[in-house]
């Protein structure tokens, strides 16, 4: 068999029937892939539901439940793969659902390539969703080129060079406050498996539909908090650095103006803290240049998404300022 597609899930039942339909439309044989779902102690039925539909679909379709639920997706992702019996491991998330030729693309390029230790694909919203996206919506999801990441929503690992890595590392997966995975496992195993010298190939035909996903707003103002991990990377693989950082520092470049915005704020507090009464004529000035107009209404939304947008950079850069200083790595 060629293919053992992994897909850790949690209280996503709708969604993971999605991804299932995706695989059922695969263009490759259905003799060369199995589907192995990890349920990572869902409440909303999605073991019992699964297990009952295993002979519903056209593939081999094994449903595991994981005993070590509580700490994000790479335990699940670990134990699929040594319940998987491929060649080659297809790691997808249960958002996303897998284009019609996703496994049939991979199959040319590991084929081909038979060298191959890990390759990536397209991450894309789904078409059907697009116009949904919206301001709270979920944009870092989209990967349409190589992405120095290699997220699991769409990566390929050859099964022996998984287990000789000894997989992904637990230790860099744990829920956050709102009990959504944080992680950096599946970077962290890229770069392992790169350093080592594993051959890569990024392939653009292998495309994966990411559902859209629009969040609460404190959950999106706090998103962010999630990059304090990222100077922990930077610091087991120092090569990310150049590959995801501008000018080896700024994770996001316009964040050096938030930077120097916060040194100009605590020195007018110090020295002339009358000025801060102008601080809410400067931030409507601001809104109505964005706004492009004085309309009060057009107005005061680009003044509330100006006041979001920045409490959302300041939380992006007290995650890495944090990051850094914990583990004495500068990212910016």
């Amino acid at each position: 068999m060629l293919f053992s597609v992994v897909i850790p899930t949690r209280n996503r039942l709708t969604l993971m029937k999605d991804a299932l339909r995706g695989l059922a439309a695969q263009t490759l044989s259905f003799r060369d892939f199995e589907v192995v779902v990890v349920d990572n102690g869902s409440t909303d039925g999605t073991f019992e539901a699964l297990s009952a539909d295993r002979e519903a679909y056209p593939f081999a379709l094994n449903v595991i439940r994981n005993p070590d639920c509580e700490r994000g997706p790479a335990p699940a992702r670990n134990l699929g793969v040594r319940e998987a019996r491929g060649q080659v491991i297809a790691f997808l998330d249960s958002d996303c659902r897998p284009d019609e030729d996703w496994l049939s693309a991979a199959a040319v390029v590991f084929k081909r390539h038979p060298s191959l230790s890990l390759a990536t694909g397209v991450i894309d919203f789904k078409p059907e969703q697009v116009t949904q996206i919206g301001f709270f919506s979920r944009k870092t999801v989209v990967a349409l080129e190589e992405h120095p990441t290699y997220p699991t929503a769409n990566s390929f690992y050859k099964r022996d060079v998984f287990l000789a890595h000894g997989g992904f590392d637990e230790s860099l997966s744990f829920p956050n406050i709102f009990g959504q995975s944080v992680e950096a496992a599946d970077t962290d195993l890229a770069w392992r498996v790169r350093d080592g010298g594993g051959a890569y190939q990024f392939m653009p035909q292998a495309i994966v539909y990411h559902e859209v996903q629009h969040l609460p707003p404190v959950e999106w103002l706090l998103e962010p908090l999630r990059l304090f991990l990222l100077p922990a990377l930077i610091k087991m693989h120092p090569a990310l650095r150049s590959k995801l950082l501008t000018k080896g520092v700024f994770f996001y470049p316009p964040s050096a103006f938030y930077y120097l915005l916060a040194v100009l704020f605590v020195l007018v507090i110090l020295f002339a803290p009358s000025l801060l009464i102008w601080l809410p004529f400067v931030a409507v000035g601001v809104a109505a240049l964005k706004a492009g107009t004085l309309a009060p209404g057009k107005v005061a939304k680009a003044l509330g998404k100006l006041v979001l947008n920045t409490i959302r950079n300041y939380v992006m850069c007290s995650a890495l300022v944090y990051g850094s200083l914990r583990y004495r790595t500068l990212v910016l």
